[in-house]
Formats: structure tokens, C-alpha cells, sequence
């Protein structure tokens, strides 16, 4: 399990890192009328990743989802609330099919022990902090280690096309991925937030000359982030296509698709417990997937 969150660690982090800015979106107000875009692409997504950190920092607003999770496994679908405390959720499906007895009384002794274990919340809360670091730091650099022109214009949104910067020069293992992805980012043009990112590995991409690990070529993703109330964005959608092996030879698959629904907003000072109160009370084992309004991800077959 260790090998597989450092050698894969990379990519997903990536990816955790555009919802890190949505995950707390400070109040932006749409204008019909924006400024007129920077002639430098590159530097109008540089604005917009600082816009979003920006956001990141000013807005501890929390929020209760659904989210709908499919891999090879199998699905599941959670009720999950955010709190001031971190996060709490509820399992509610799993291949859409109801908890057997077993299933459930394991999963409400899990949320137990989160409300009842300040220790297991302290671990919890510094492995956050450990990943909110690096992902912040990815985050920054993704305007350096990219170069973005301009591609367009669809439904408000403003298209980019990006490559890597051969001139960048990745300072630590988790950023060497980035010198083999390229694809398309989407800014919405009045509210000036990120609003979708496609990539693909166009080369493999390996560690410790591939003997640690290594990432195939072709692997794909794509997150989408939309506006769910109150000037808030979330990540709402999230497909990866991943394969590859870590040490010596290790295969790994990893396909995951996730939906993000049904956003509604919680008090800013809510504790772990509340929320475990609210999840007690309000179950209703309906799969995010199937609810009417659900974000579709972008699917690359």
C-alpha cells in the first residue's frame, strides 16, 4: 500500500491539486464585461491559479455532498458532510445495492471512532496538512513547468491548450510527471475559475529509471469544477485512466470515475460530531450517479 501511494503518488496529487482550489472557493462575483485577456496565455492561467489560491485562503465555508465513486472494484456512494474538524461520511451504497448488516455495523463503527478518537482525528488532520503542503506547491508550478496558448472559445469558457516548459526544471520527484503531460484546460471567462483540465502522458513516465516505478503512456484525465451555490466552486466530476507497475515490475490499473452532487451548504463552526448527528438522521440510500442535475464527467474512451 506504501509503494503504491509513493510511485503513483505524482499523478494523483496532480489531480488532488485542482480540487485543492476548489475545494474552498473564496466569493468571486461574475462580470458580464471581464477585462480583456493578457496576450500571454500562460500568463492568464498564471492569474487564475492565483485566484484560486487566493480563494483557497480567504473561504472556510463547508459543504455536505453526494459522491458516487466507480473502479474496478466495483461503485460506492457516500453521504459526506466537511467540517471544521475534517471531513465525515456515510456509506450508503455499495454497487448500488444497499449495505448488508455486517457492512453497515462496521462502517458506523468507523464513524464512531472518528467522533470518539481525537488521536485518530489528529492523524487524519496532519496527514491533511502533509498533503495540502505538496499540493499547493504543485499547484504553484503549474504555470512554470507549462506553456499555454490559446484554443478557442466554447459556452463562456475560455480553452487553452498546454505542453510542458522545456525549460523547466522539476525540483522533487512528485513534479517530474508533469514533464510528460499535455491536454487542455477550460477558465470560465466571467468568473475567472478554473472550470476543467484534460491530460494525457504522451511518454512514460518513470522513477528511479524505472525500477521504483513508472506511469504508461496514453494514461488519461479529467476534472471538471463547476459553481455550486453562494459563489462556491467544488470539484464535480473526476475520470482517471491510469496504468503502470511500482517496484520491480509490480503491475498496477487504476481506473476511477467520480460524480460530485447534490451541494448543500453547512454552518461554517460545524463540529465532527454535529455532522455525525445529521448523517444519523438523514439517510437516504439514493447513488449521486442518479440523481437529476449530476455533473457528467468528461469520458475518454
Amino acid at each position: 500500500m506504501r509503494n503504491l501511494r509513493l510511485f503513483w503518488g505524482p499523478t494523483f496529487l496532480f489531480l488532488a491539486s485542482l480540487a485543492l482550489a476548489g475545494a474552498q472557493g473564496h466569493p468571486l462575483t461574475a462580470t458580464e464585461n471581464p477585462s480583456p485577456l493578457p496576450p500571454d496565455a500562460t500568463q492568464y492561467v498564471r492569474e487564475t491559479i492565483q485566484r484560486e489560491l487566493d480563494s483557497d485562503a480567504h473561504d472556510h465555508s463547508h459543504w455536505r455532498f453526494r459522491i458516487h465513486r466507480e473502479d474496478d472494484k466495483g461503485s460506492q456512494d457516500r453521504d459526506v458532510i466537511d467540517t471544521k474538524e475534517g471531513q465525515i461520511a456515510r456509506t450508503l451504497l455499495i454497487n448500488g445495492q444497499p449495505l448488508p448488516a455486517e457492512v453497515r455495523a462496521a462502517d458506523e463503527a468507523r464513524m464512531k471512532k472518528l467522533v470518539e478518537d481525537a488521536g485518530e482525528r489528529a492523524k487524519r488532520e496532519k496527514r491533511a496538512k502533509d498533503d495540502e503542503a505538496k499540493l499547493i506547491q504543485m499547484f504553484k508550478a503549474i504555470p512554470e513547468a507549462f506553456i499555454f496558448k490559446y484554443d478557442g472559445a466554447e459556452d463562456g469558457q475560455v480553452r487553452l491548450s498546454f505542453f510542458p516548459n522545456p525549460h523547466y526544471s522539476a525540483p522533487n520527484r512528485e513534479l517530474q510527471v508533469f514533464r510528460s503531460l499535455s491536454g487542455k484546460m477550460w477558465i470560465d471567462r466571467a468568473a475567472g475559475r478554473l472550470s476543467r483540465m484534460d491530460g494525457s502522458l504522451f511518454e512514460d513516465v518513470t522513477f528511479g529509471w524505472g525500477l521504483l516505478g513508472r506511469l504508461n503512456k496514453g494514461g488519461t484525465f479529467s476534472v471538471l469544477q463547476s459553481h455550486v451555490g453562494d459563489s462556491h466552486w467544488e470539484i464535480t466530476a473526476l475520470n482517471v485512466k491510469m496504468t503502470g507497475h511500482a517496484v520491480i515490475f509490480k503491475s498496477i490499473n487504476v481506473k476511477q470515475l467520480q460524480r460530485m452532487t447534490d451541494f448543500r451548504r453547512v454552518k461554517d463552526d460545524l463540529t465532527i460530531a454535529e455532522a455525525y448527528q445529521m448523517l444519523e438522521k438523514d439517510e437516504h440510500p439514493v447513488s449521486a450517479d442518479n440523481q437529476s442535475g449530476a455533473a457528467k464527467a468528461p469520458v475518454k474512451d
